[in-house]
């Protein structure tokens, strides 16, 4: 037998609904991605960072995927609070982790033209 949907129960499910909704929903304002709990991704191509502006949490990390043929650095200004990339070559990527709070520029050695911006909460 059956048991009938009580109230309670369908609103329950409603706002599990809606709330997977929300936290599917794409994040970005403003021309800039925002922070999930899963790593953000910056694509290298055509000699730019894509996107070149995020914002993330602290303790989040940024996958750098290099999809040039030519390889590139992510180098932190001379503030910055994490480790430079290192060379990474076409079709390689590197993961950095933001720790600290604040605004991150980086750039790319070879290319000093190609820039962007980690904004860490």
């Amino acid at each position: 037998m059956r048991m009938p949907l009580t109230l309670f129960t369908a609103a329950y499910l409603g706002l599990t609904a809606i709330s997977m909704t929300v936290s599917a929903a794409p994040n970005e304002v403003n021309g800039e991605r925002h922070a999930t709990r899963i790593p953000i991704t910056v694509t290298i191509d055509a000699f730019q960072f894509q996107p070149d502006k995020i914002r993330i949490k602290r303790g989040q990390s940024v996958i750098f995927i290099n999809k040039d043929e030519v390889p590139h650095t992510v180098t932190p200004d001379k503030n910055g609070h994490f480790v430079s990339s290192g060379i990474i070559k076409g079709g390689e990527q590197h993961e950095v982790f933001f720790e600290s709070a604040g605004v991150q520029n980086y750039s790319c050695d070879f290319h000093p033209s190609m820039r962007g911006r980690v904004t860490v909460k």
